[in-house]
């Protein structure tokens, strides 16, 4: 008797295993599906940059000298309401296919619209005929942006600075534009998971933001630079030919976009020290560039020693000859091939 209850025992127990399984299956699926956006803080762009305004950044030494970030909400912030979603519809034609290709000494841009008899138009852009260095500001506007137009009002040089969504900035919005330095975009929420899964879903994105600073600015910018460059690896997990299809239907719905040749790599924490961003730019140069492309950013309480390494950056930039312009429609972009 007790042999036979031995064997029917067996069964619940194998139950309980298979049932605990599949929880876990199902556990680590949907864990997997989640979007890093806001999740990590040092390995921009993971973080959500759109919403760094709203929290603080303290630096903390865990065990062994391991550095980490313990961040609360700013309870200073307002909650001013974002402006009318409206489906993320714009009057921007759909994605369609062009191709860039050199001819002679410039480049040419092919561009068609989306009619069933599209009219071919063409954009020649101009070579520096000088050393020439763009500086250039991801993710702003911020609580920093006005601290860097202060630097580079000091210094008489104007630089560019592709925006994303913020609320309560419409200020800092307007003092790029009004102050004469070049307003890119960069993209609305800067949300892989929402911008990388489908043509459709990015161009809902970037539809929004170029809208957003038209209305504000009066700029109808076309200069725009993707979400970790057009080289990024993390829309893959998302879309592994999105990057393909977006490189040739930006140009096609009259967009140039933009990469980077030097980075100061102060996206690679939090508050770098300034000295570094420094010595990053100068090894860049030293590499002796004709045009430079270099990257920095502007977002908030997590980068003001960009603010602090600027003025010597653009002595050091200075130094080595080049003359220090703001991207315009024209420029020939710098684009990652790779």
């Amino acid at each position: 008797m007790s042999r036979k209850s031995g064997k029917y025992t067996f069964i619940p127990v194998l139950l309980t295993f298979v049932i605990l399984g599949l929880v876990l299956a199902a556990t680590l699926f949907f864990v997997s599906d989640i979007p890093t956006n806001g999740f990590a803080v040092n390995g921009d762009p993971a973080f959500d940059h759109s919403k760094e305004n709203e929290f603080d950044f303290v630096e903390s030494e865990g065990k062994n000298g391991v550095k980490y970030y313990v961040i609360t909400r700013n309870s200073t912030q307002s909650t001013t309401a974002q402006p009318e979603d409206n489906g993320g519809q714009s009057s921007t034609s759909t994605p369609t296919v062009a191709a860039t290709h050199s001819v002679n000494n410039s480049t040419t841009e092919t561009t068609s619209s989306s009619s069933a008899e599209p009219a071919a138009t063409t954009r020649t852009f101009k070579k520096a005929e000088e050393k020439t260095a763009y500086l250039t500001f991801d993710d702003g506007p911020s609580i920093n942006t006005e601290k860097l137009l202060d630097v580079l009002d000091e210094y008489g040089v104007k630089a560019t600075f592709f925006v994303i969504y913020h609320k309560n900035m419409e200020d800092k919005y307007k003092a790029i534009a009004e102050r004469g330095h070049t307003i890119a975009l960069h993209s609305y929420t800067h949300t892989y998971s929402k911008i990388y899964r489908t043509e459709k879903g990015y161009y809902q994105d970037l539809n929004k933001i170029h809208d957003y600073v038209e209305k504000l600015t009066g700029v109808d910018s076309k200069i725009i630079r993707f979400p970790g460059g057009s080289s990024n690896t993390v829309s893959r997990k998302y879309n592994k030919t999105i990057m393909k299809k977006l490189k040739k239907s930006v140009t096609q719905n009259g967009y140039v976009y933009h990469d980077w040749n030097i980075d100061s790599t102060d996206a690679s924490g939090i508050n770098r020290d300034p000295d570094l961003l420094v010595e990053n730019v100068k090894a860049g140069l030293e590499k002796k560039k004709f045009v430079v492309d270099i990257l920095m950013h502007d977002t908030g309480k997590s980068k003001t020693t960009t603010v602090e390494a600027l003025p010597r950056i653009i002595e050091a930039v200075q130094a080595e000859g080049y003359k220090i312009e703001p991207l315009t429609i024209d420029c020939e972009p710098i684009q990652h091939n790779w």
